[in-house]
């Protein structure tokens, strides 16, 4: 059973998970070789995996059969355990509870795509519909606070099979990055009565040195402090908390910029492994005035090193300015191709 154990110095939570050492892994150590080995996540292979908790036709329709286009199952090897019974939480110096909690794994296409921009703006709208949904879902599940929306593609991000895949992990514990972007957010609006998020897309788009892209929907910028090269925000226009209460046709616009800029990546940047998130705020509001919900982008073009790890701080060897530029145009600011 996996257990949340609370750092009483950082205050973050740490998901014990033994069993996570189980999963099958086809990337060499510290290598891009890939297997050739029966992929269980391909179309006709669904014996392979749990029994799907959701599948999605062509048209976006819920199916319990028949071809699907993506399609949602139980993570084989979850890092928190969908269980209804929980020990109470152990409050004392050392802190604790039970690892209960959802983990999903988002089969993004039939076929095996391992490049995330190679499936069409249609596809990854389906995706982006099963994140909602999938969220919204939970949201209903008294026994969780917070679900979180992630892909790893690449062994240099963590993915261990290279079918085109993303995660979605809920638990009973808010996050601490989300907590602290709660706060500092908060503190803002308190201060100024206005979103810090909202006042950001203000900013970039008046001095757009940082800017990657922009539609009427979305605007997509490498963050003034950066924490790692040609690290990617995309945040909708129209202020709003909650990932799980975006309308379809913004989801559409969302895919099409996601791709865009992530094909971009893969091109100017030498095809690198990526990792992608989605921050929105917990389950237990329905709209916060000070919270915007984003999606960040961080292409695995850097390693973290010995004063990453021992100050928490990080040092980015591309300037935002410089990243978008190139991002934007294809080219470093001096007229140098990539």
């Amino acid at each position: 059973m996996s257990e949340f154990r609370k750092d009483p110095l950082s205050d973050h939570w740490v998901i014990i998970a033994p069993n996570r050492a189980e999963r099958p892994e086809q990337f060499g150590l510290g290598s891009l070789e890939r297997s050739t080995g029966r992929c269980p996540f391909c179309r006709g292979h669904e014996a392979d995996t749990p029994a799907q908790t959701a599948a999605y036709s062509a048209t976006g329709r819920l199916i319990d059969q028949g071809p699907w286009q993506v399609r949602v199952i139980p993570n084989k090897f979850p890092a928190v355990e969908n269980v209804r019974e929980q020990r109470p939480e152990q409050r004392d110096f050392f802190r604790s509870r039970h690892g209960v909690g959802v983990h999903e794994v988002i089969i993004e296409c039939p076929d095996h795509v391992t490049a995330f921009s190679h499936l069409s703006d249609q596809q990854i709208s389906l995706v982006f519909q099963a994140y909602r949904d999938r969220m919204a879902y939970w949201r209903g599940d008294p026994r969780l606070a917070y679900a979180q929306i992630f892909k790893n593609s690449g062994a240099s991000a963590g993915a261990s099979l290279e079918h085109a895949h993303s995660q979605l992990i809920a638990t009973p514990v808010v996050p601490t990055q989300i907590e602290n972007e709660l706060v500092r957010s908060a503190d803002y609006f308190q201060q100024h009565g206005r979103c810090v998020f909202c006042e950001m897309i203000r900013r970039e788009l008046a001095d757009p040195i940082r800017l990657v892209e922009q539609t009427e929907q979305f605007v997509a910028f490498c963050p003034f402090a950066s924490q790692f090269p040609y690290e990617t925000w995309i945040l909708p226009r129209q202020h709003g908390s909650h990932f799980e209460f975006t309308e379809d046709g913004r989801l559409v616009g969302l895919a099409v910029m996601l791709r865009k800029i992530l094909g971009r990546m893969e091109h100017l940047l030498n095809d690198p492994g990526f990792n992608y998130l989605i921050h929105t705020a917990p389950f237990g509001s329905t709209h916060l005035s000070h919270y915007h919900w984003h999606v960040e982008i961080l292409p695995r073009v850097s390693n973290t090193a010995g004063f990453e790890w021992g100050a928490g701080d990080y040092i980015n060897m591309v300037t935002p300015e410089q990243a978008a530029h190139v991002l934007r145009f294809g080219r470093e600011p001096d007229g140098r191709q990539t």
